[in-house]
């Protein structure tokens, strides 16, 4: 094997193993791109060694093999990303926040001061009641206050709706 690949032939596939299982790490980890780029640095160094031992034919052929491999790794990330695993994963966030959700007015929200309305989700001590029919995003006095409940509006500092 050291006469067709040279005399860096182990170095050479273990930098490429290297390289391809940080590629695959990078693609299952979340960061910076950190493991991804010492993959590629693996990767680059395997065709670099090759070009050193004085086999052109042998370099291009590993150097060519390389690149479909890291090609192929992202088309296979595109598509996964797309609607596979890594979709799947926790990672992928996929939740929506609907306009309707939270009500953000840029006029005064003075005039619900002393309204009533009914907290839509357990107010701990944050979450969203209905008053005048509308939804908002409110506080209470740091005291926990039930779905479906009564509230009253006491305050209101901005967009800041403090209720009882």
């Amino acid at each position: 094997m050291a006469a067709v690949f040279g005399t860096l032939w182990i170095p050479c596939l273990i930098l490429s193993v290297l390289g391809i299982a940080l590629l695959v790490a990078e693609l299952f980890l979340p960061g910076f791109g950190v493991t991804g780029s010492f993959g590629v640095v693996c990767l680059i160094a395997v065709c670099v060694m090759q070009f050193m031992t004085n086999k052109p034919l042998v370099a291009v052929l590993v150097t060519a093999v390389l690149g479909l491999i890291v090609i192929t790794m992202v088309i296979l990330f595109m598509r996964s990303m797309k609607n596979g695993l890594l979709f799947r994963s926790p990672i992928v966030l996929k939740d929506k926040i609907e306009a309707e959700a939270v009500r953000l007015s840029s006029g005064s929200l003075e005039d619900l001061i002393g309204q009533t309305g009914t907290a839509e989700t357990p107010l701990r001590p944050s979450g969203i009641a209905v008053i005048a029919g509308k939804r908002y995003s409110v506080e209470t006095e740091a005291t926990f206050i039930d779905k479906g409940s009564e509230i009253t509006v006491i305050s209101v500092d901005g967009t800041k709706i403090t209720v009882r």
